[in-house]
């Protein structure tokens, strides 16, 4: 069964939330499931767990988003998490080129472990414009070289937080 069934026939889907430390993978997860944000975070350890309904295609669908850290030295914890995911959202920060850099680690975890699963690529902080490391163009054209959609989003002021959820979650149901 590629879904599980909650009471009323909701079929909930495991969306994954990677990438580095600090991108701001709980920021993105807190203001989809909350709508709050913290300017401060701290560091997560092995993964959060977070659930949402939402309607996709006029079907009523649930969520269990689970925001996983992102260090290095968490990384053997975190393969453990992808068990059963039907989404991966793989995030960078646009004011880090490290972070970018790391995608391709990143990537290739997500084929590894849940080969069948719908991917995107989230350049998160936007807001940071003026501090951006990474070009549009060149995010852009990494997730092209995938086959993968590219959202920018900035947690902190909510802009394509939602956008980027409904288009991996369109993706899982019509795939």
């Amino acid at each position: 069964m590629d879904a599980i069934y909650l009471c009323h026939m909701v079929k909930a889907y495991k969306i994954l939330i990677i990438g580095d430390g600090a991108v701001g993978k709980t920021s993105i997860a807190t203001r989809y499931t909350t709508g709050g944000f913290k300017e401060s975070h701290l560091m997560t350890v092995g993964a959060n767990f977070m659930l949402k309904n939402i309607d996709v295609n006029g079907k009523q669908i649930r969520l269990s988003i689970w925001d996983t850290a992102g260090q290095e030295k968490f990384r053997k914890v975190v393969e453990s998490y992808y068990t059963g995911g039907k989404g991966v959202m793989i995030c960078f920060a646009i004011n880090s080129r490290q972070s970018f850099e790391s995608l391709k680690y990143w990537y290739d975890s997500a084929k590894k472990f849940v080969p069948t699963a719908q991917l995107i690529l989230v350049g998160n902080k936007s807001d940071l414009e003026d501090q951006r490391e990474v070009s549009r163009n060149e995010a852009v054209a990494q997730a092209e070289e995938w086959g993968l959609p590219y959202i920018e989003t900035s947690a902190m002021l909510n802009r394509n937080i939602s956008d980027a959820f409904l288009t991996l979650a369109k993706m899982i149901v019509e795939e």
